[in-house]
């Protein structure tokens, strides 16, 4: 079975895409202002990553990769942020590799191969966001006017991702200016190259 017929059939890339946005853009901020449990939203996340496990069986990564990537989720809700960060980016590094692989394959353009590619860049903005907290931990200066909180990161790690740039966050240290400046730029490198390669996915279907 090729790459690009399992993304067409593979229910696992809805269910990615559905968790993320529910658990970035509903759930955290319900939790943020008291209206629901603070464990739902990590609950949610780790059912997500769960859901980017099954993405990732194929003949390629197989279930090491699979099973790499479920325990770095679990990870995720270390105590320590450091860990958690480190931990956490890992794993959403490894689901980002087999999203992209499904992203790119050759085959038809479809609503699954679409909701991947969204997927995928809301797990590039979460990966981001588990490498700033992490280097928060280890040192605190490396952000100014930053909460302190993981929320904090993903939200300020998706103004970086699109190149919004409100400066109420921003980089204070040589390591954190680095890390910006690369998503910074991947954000944008993404949307020109997966762009491109739809398109030319969807042309050579037509033919």
């Amino acid at each position: 079975m090729t790459p690009g017929g399992a993304a067409s059939r593979d229910p696992a890339m809805h269910a990615l895409l559905v968790g993320l946005a529910v658990a970035l853009f509903v759930l955290q901020p319900l939790a943020d202002l008291g209206r629901l449990p603070a464990w739902l939203p990590p609950f949610v996340t780790l059912l997500t990553l769960a859901a980017g496990v099954v993405a990732l069986q194929d003949r390629a990564l197989g279930w090491p990769a699979a099973a790499l990537a479920l325990l770095l989720g679990v990870a995720m809700a270390a105590d320590d942020p450091a860990t958690a960060g480190v931990a956490g980016g890992a794993g959403l590094l490894v689901i980002a590799l087999a999203l992209l692989r499904r992203v790119l394959a050759p085959g038809e353009v479809t609503r699954q191969r679409l909701e991947g590619a969204v997927a995928l860049y809301l797990v590039i903005a979460l990966a981001f966001a588990s490498a700033y907290e992490a280097l928060a931990a280890v040192e605190p200066a490396a952000f100014a006017g930053a909460a302190g909180l993981p929320q904090s990161f993903r939200y300020f790690s998706l103004v970086v991702q699109t190149s919004t740039g409100f400066g109420d966050i921003a980089p204070a240290t040589p390591v954190a200016r680095t890390l910006v400046t690369a998503q910074a730029v991947l954000g944008q490198l993404y949307i020109a190259i997966i762009l491109a390669r739809l398109v030319s996915l969807g042309i050579g279907g037509r033919r």
